[in-house]
């Protein structure tokens, strides 16, 4: 009981890993890669994980104190993952398509994946990894 409340507050709880196989693309190329959790101190159930394909630019504006904005350009979601188990490794594997226009890497503007885990009652793992595109 103990080891299931100190995972919903985020202590020895699920935790995330994503391994992309490619960090260097072209537009329009896949990335594609493996979600890596691992479990915590306790059973949790996963309602989905999802990869979040950003563009991360510096552009200064009026009505905002930061010079990094973020832009959402694609999702997938993987549900069915079930509970991962105290101690467990899951390796879920994922293709992520891209744009044949997606912008390429500057000292400017960066594209990252985004991983988040949703357990419900507790705190979401998130991974980032950079993705340069060339």
């Amino acid at each position: 009981m103990l080891n299931k409340f100190l995972s919903s507050i985020g202590i020895g709880h699920v935790k995330v890993d994503t391994i992309v196989h490619t960090t260097e693309i072209s537009p329009g190329d896949h990335i594609k890669g493996d979600v890596v959790l691992k479990g915590g101190m306790a059973d949790q159930p996963v309602n989905e994980v999802q990869l979040l394909l950003l563009l991360k630019y510096e552009q200064d504006k009026q009505d905002s104190d930061f010079s990094y904005h973020e832009k959402d350009l694609n999702t997938i979601i993987l549900d069915s993952i079930g509970t991962i188990k105290a101690g467990e490794e899951k390796r879920i594997p994922f293709e992520f398509p891209t744009n044949a226009r997606h912008p390429k890497t500057t000292d400017t503007e960066q594209t990252i994946l985004r991983t988040t885990v949703d357990i419900p009652q507790a705190v979401d793992p998130t991974d980032e990894d950079s993705i340069f595109v060339r």
